[in-house]
């Protein structure tokens, strides 16, 4: 488990998307992007219909590639909304691997590509984290000021998500590589921040999801989906439509 940890974290699909295979011809602008290590990534802008509303920056979560996040991002985009699918190293033909910090420095390429190739002001941005992504969220919300944060399904920290799997290895947190302590960080979001908590995730503890808006500072807002899983959110629950909502109160 020490040696082959990241294997038990990371899922990528290492094909590279077709935005038209996933409902998106015609729509999708191929970005690429060059992180602080030296890395060139490729992920996907949809610009919005609508100038005045924000561009929502997302970050999906530990499996598979940007284009099953497709069908998330639709509603935003239908309603005006731009987007960009941050895809991460490794991942959806991208080169390298990836890991804790690696995702960090993929986080603060894609948010200069909108505020400095594209001048965007980060006032101007959502935060969007599925899952392992509202731990790169989280990070990148407290390094600067958005206009609001989305968290979905999201965690204290890859441990305390460890520890609920694996409760009979000691020392856990000593003996991970990837932490995402996200709890530690929660409180130096400076942004409206929703939280979407699945009753019955299998893979997040409902309780965790609840820790970390409980850390949060105002204004925040909790939306727990009795009956949905980890990845059912989208398929049997009102969540589009609360995201929708929160983001057309966002001042």
């Amino acid at each position: 488990l020490f040696f082959m940890q990241r294997s038990f974290t990371y899922f990528p699909d290492h094909s590279t998307p077709s935005p038209a295979m996933f409902g998106l011809e015609g729509q999708v602008e191929l970005v690429s992007i060059e992180t602080d290590d030296g890395l060139t990534l490729s992920g996907w802008y949809i610009a919005g219909a609508d100038a005045n509303k924000p561009v929502i920056l997302f970050f999906h979560g530990n499996a598979s590639h940007i284009g099953y996040r497709s069908f998330k991002v639709q509603p935003f985009i239908e309603a005006g909304y731009g987007v960009l699918l941050a895809e991460y190293r490794g991942y959806g033909g991208n080169s390298g691997k990836p890991t804790e910090n690696g995702l960090y420095a993929d986080a603060r390429a894609y948010h200069s590509y909108l505020t400095q190739s594209l001048n965007i002001p980060s006032q101007d941005i959502v935060l969007y984290g599925e899952s392992l992504g509202s731990g790169v969220a989280t990070y990148l919300g407290a390094e600067h000021v958005f206009k609001g944060v989305i968290l979905e399904t999201p965690f204290t920290s890859l441990p305390a998500v460890a520890k609920q799997h694996y409760p009979f290895i000691p020392f856990m947190a000593a003996l991970m590589h990837d932490h995402y302590p996200s709890v530690d960080r929660i409180a130096q979001v400076h942004a409206p921040t929703l939280f979407l908590i699945a009753g019955r995730d299998e893979v997040v503890s409902p309780a965790d999801g609840i820790a970390l808006y409980e850390a949060a500072r105002a204004p925040k807002t909790r939306k727990i989906y009795e009956h949905a899983t980890h990845n059912s959110l989208y398929t049997n629950t009102a969540a589009a439509q609360d995201v929708l909502e929160f983001l057309e109160g966002l001042d």
